[in-house]
């Protein structure tokens, strides 16, 4: 039998609220295999987040902006929305201090209360997946001016290894998330046109070599390099995207 979306809620709250998630185990080999595409991430999002320069802006989360905006773009105002007080306050604390105003509430991202067309800009990271896509989506399009724009950093569970690892350690997410597979992609483009940025699937593989024989360190080293290099080649193949860990959509309002 299904959960109701209110259970479902009701459990995303407790695993954040109480900082239920165990990603120990994950950690030493993301900072091998993710060293080089997170400087590639990083390098993509300063330049795709200065849209929101001057701009009406709502995260649906409530501190990826800390890393995605503050001391880079200032924004006309920013608001953020969590379903977790917890989650919501760490957002708060981020935001003391910044040059420009910021609002947050205590809200469910499938369920936006705001009024139409009241937002130029949405951001998210790692967010997309824990929520009903359709449904938010469906919200996002309507809180959203005519032309604005969605940028969104997303976990994805396509490859055949990342979902045998995902059912081996569920300590390392929430119970109902769903990293994106294939038919959410078809629901974005419903609603929104986009590019998409796919990182990391050989850096896995690379990355898992570099970690058993360099340990937890010397995550700059030529195989982790090497993994990085192939992602970058083998992203532009339409057919290897299916491969990949990760996204960056970047996308506009149909």
């Amino acid at each position: 039998m299904s959960k109701s979306r209110e259970e479902i809620n009701k459990t995303e709250q407790d695993y954040w609220n109480n900082k239920k998630l165990d990603r120990k185990k994950i950690k030493p080999l993301r900072r091998h295999a993710f060293h080089f595409s997170y400087n590639r991430e990083r390098k993509l999002l300063n330049e795709v987040i200065q849209v929101t320069e001057g701009k009406e802006v709502l995260e649906l989360g409530s501190y990826v902006w800390s890393d995605w905006i503050k001391n880079k773009v200032v924004p006309k105002k920013l608001t953020c929305i969590n379903i977790s007080e917890t989650e919501l306050q760490t957002g708060i604390d981020h935001a003391k201090g910044v040059s420009f105003e910021t609002e947050f509430h205590l809200m469910d991202a499938n369920n936006l209360t705001f009024p139409d067309e009241s937002f130029d800009v949405v951001i998210g990271g790692a967010i997309l997946h824990h929520l009903d896509i359709e449904k938010t989506l469906s919200h996002v399009h309507r809180v959203l001016k005519p032309n604005g724009i969605i940028i969104f950093l997303e976990p994805l569970n396509m490859n055949p290894l990342y979902k045998i690892y995902r059912k081996l350690n569920p300590q390392e997410r929430t119970p109902d998330e769903h990293a994106l597979v294939s038919s959410d992609f078809k629901i974005i483009k419903k609603k929104f046109t986009f590019d998409h940025y796919f990182m990391d699937f050989f850096s896995v593989i690379f990355g898992f070599i570099s970690l058993k024989i360099y340990g937890d360190k010397n995550y700059g080293n030529w195989l982790n390099k090497f993994g990085f290099n192939l992602d970058v080649l083998c992203s532009k193949i339409p057919f290897m995207h299916v491969f990949f860990a990760r996204v960056v959509l970047f996308g506009k309002k149909k």
